[in-house]
């Protein structure tokens, strides 16, 4: 009798459908509202596990059940092997549900969250041109744009890859720098752009609290071919929208475009909206 054959190659996290699919059912997430808000994940035993904020939780929440070994990093698969409760709680804007979630990082420090729960030593953010690249350094040291919080170290990732993006709109990402999508991206990068200048003013200029120059660029640009592109690509946009918020101190004043984009809009709703959150 012929002996069966085994493969050594280890098993994919997820086989056919994703945990929270299963534990939670499918009438779950398409009973969660379309609003801005707070949600949390907890464990079997009820611990909690994680917290985040979305302008549409609906779509936020609902995009965990996508989370595949090829796309997301290690964490996030753990996270959602793990989670076998779901709550939320509704906000009236998007600005309250940032700052709400500010708030409840610091007073629960769940564990799958990075950014936000504890305030450490400020960053500078290096930004040098040569003739044929531009080079990013984040470092201690007082030079370069700063001080910024500890979180910029977790919005470095994003900022970069949504800057190559704009300037190489037709790029795939197979053809993306080396270590360019880890999950922290190294905190020395050079980088070979079309225009270097352009890309590092647009990057001073988010990094200096004017994020609109970036926001507005992508907020124009298709969302990607593929549902996990622009699942993958909506969140980078969120992220750096989220930080924006948060970070920069921004006059509320009316936009120059008569039609300017959703991410402008929400950096100035935040801005007026500031003084009267919890």
């Amino acid at each position: 009798m012929e002996a069966v054959r085994t493969s050594s190659r280890q098993l994919k996290f997820f086989h056919l459908e994703n945990p929270l699919s299963v534990r939670l059912g499918n009438d779950f997430f398409r009973s969660l509202p379309a609003v801005p808000g707070v949600y949390f994940f907890y464990g079997q035993a009820g611990e909690l596990l994680y917290i985040g904020q979305s302008s549409d939780l609906k779509a936020r929440i609902g995009s965990y059940r996508h989370v595949t070994p090829e796309k997301n990093p290690r964490r996030t698969l753990r996270l959602v092997h793990r989670i076998f409760k779901i709550e939320w709680r509704e906000c009236a804007l998007p600005a309250e549900a940032i700052e709400l979630e500010r708030v409840l990082l610091l007073e629960h420090r769940p564990p799958f969250n990075r950014a936000g729960v504890w305030k450490g030593d400020p960053w500078w953010f290096k930004i040098e041109i040569s003739s044929d690249k531009l080079h990013l350094e984040l470092t201690r040291e007082a030079s370069g744009t700063g001080p910024h919080p500890p979180a910029f170290r977790y919005v470095l990732g994003s900022l970069v890859r949504c800057l190559y993006r704009s300037a190489c709109p037709q790029a795939p990402l197979s053809a993306y720098p080396h270590r360019l999508f880890d999950a922290s991206v190294p905190l020395t990068l050079s980088l070979c752009l079309p225009d270097i200048a352009e890309a590092a003013e647009t990057l001073r200029s988010y990094a200096t609290g004017a994020p609109e120059t970036l926001l507005s660029k992508l907020e124009s640009m298709p969302r990607g071919a593929s549902l996990w592109e622009q699942e993958y690509w909506q969140e980078e946009l969120e992220r750096l929208i989220k930080y924006a918020a948060k970070n920069a101190s921004m006059p509320a004043s009316p936009p120059v475009s008569p039609a300017p984009p959703a991410a402008s809009l929400y950096l100035k709703e935040w801005c007026s909206g500031r003084d009267s959150n919890p």
